[in-house]
């Protein structure tokens, strides 16, 4: 099955131009079996999930929730911004890192580090945790996004496979063009928020670009 795990929408995301009925026309006419809406710091409540798949007809699609928390330490330092999967509240985007995997993980879900290596406009930091993405108990990472040039591809990959965690792409999508371009590829069925944790804690995913047809 393949799923885009990092879309935003304009409901929740004010930085986002995608209606949410978009959102599921788009994910069709992509190929996708599932796409997770990952807002900034709000989870789509469930009941608001089932309304929108009930506006749209749409039977097949699998559509979850998920967040994406910004986080920052103690001393007001940033540390990048993860994708929050399996935990039942919005998180906003104060707690730190330790304190986001600690919550997260003791409610079941999992953390995956979203665009790690994905370069900041100025400077040679990165807009997400870098090479910290090995340090934290992270479950998986990004090791394909649309911002990564080929040495964040390489440091991506090469730091997945070295901390041992699942390997996630995900569009970051704040168009409607944009859906579906970068995805996750999973062995097993997913249907649940419970299977997709479950498959990202055991590893058993890959990151594609779709356009390109290839995949790490």
């Amino acid at each position: 099955m393949e799923f885009d795990l990092h879309i935003h929408t304009n409901r929740f995301s004010g930085c986002s131009n995608i209606d949410p009925g978009e959102v599921i026309a788009r994910a069709q006419a992509a190929g996708l079996d599932g796409i997770a809406l990952t807002e900034h710091g709000i989870r789509w409540p469930d009941g608001e999930i089932v309304k929108l798949l009930d506006q749209c007809g749409e039977k097949k699609l699998i559509v979850l929730p998920g967040e994406e928390a910004a986080c920052y330490s103690s001393r007001g330092e940033f540390q990048g911004e993860f994708l929050v999967f399996g935990h039942p509240k919005s998180l906003g985007s104060a707690l730190s890192v330790e304190a986001l995997v600690e919550r997260v993980h003791e409610s079941g879900g999992v953390v995956v580090a979203a665009h790690p290596f994905k370069r900041a406009r100025r400077g040679n930091a990165y807009y997400g945790c870098g090479d910290n993405a090995g340090k934290y108990d992270l479950d998986g990472m990004e090791t394909l996004h649309p911002s990564y040039d080929e040495e964040g591809l390489e440091k991506a990959w090469a730091l997945c496979q070295s901390a041992g965690l699942a390997s996630i792409g995900g569009s970051d999508a704040h168009a409607p063009e944009q859906i579906g371009k970068v995805r996750t590829v999973f062995e097993r069925p997913i249907q649940s928020l419970e299977d997709l944790c479950r498959e990202i804690r055991e590893g058993r995913s890959r990151a594609k670009i779709a356009q390109e047809n290839s995949s790490k």
